[in-house]
């Protein structure tokens, strides 16, 4: 395991998230990110963004921390977050997150591992 992430967030899915993120194959660092300028930011309770550090091929990561499923999903359609092989959004329960990277199976294979269960 590359990463020994602890997210300092306050939501019953924050130790959830840090499991599938202390999980992906990149070793990620967490990086500024300002969700209070998306739109529908008042469903937001937090978020965090993390990028790998490989450099070829990076990967970025947001997570967005709701209140309900139904508040994460409007998040990612107003903002409209684009679905691509290389940027895709999902949601697992009342959190939200979005993947990029040129590498289209890394895209896939983040999503699935958020996806999943514990």
């Amino acid at each position: 395991m590359k990463n020994k992430i602890s997210l300092s967030i306050t939501h019953n899915n924050a130790k959830r998230m840090e499991y599938f993120l202390n999980r992906v194959k990149e070793e990620l660092v967490e990086v500024h990110f300002d969700w209070r300028n998306w739109k529908n930011s008042d469903q937001i309770n937090d978020g965090c963004k993390f990028i790998s550090v490989e450099s070829k091929e990076p990967v970025t990561i947001c997570i967005l921390f709701c209140d309900s499923y139904h508040d994460a999903n409007r998040i990612g359609k107003a903002n409209e977050l684009p679905c691509l092989p290389t940027a895709k959004w999902s949601v697992n329960g009342d959190v939200m997150y979005f993947v990029e990277s040129n590498d289209a199976d890394k895209v896939s294979d983040i999503l699935s591992l958020f996806a999943g269960e514990e």
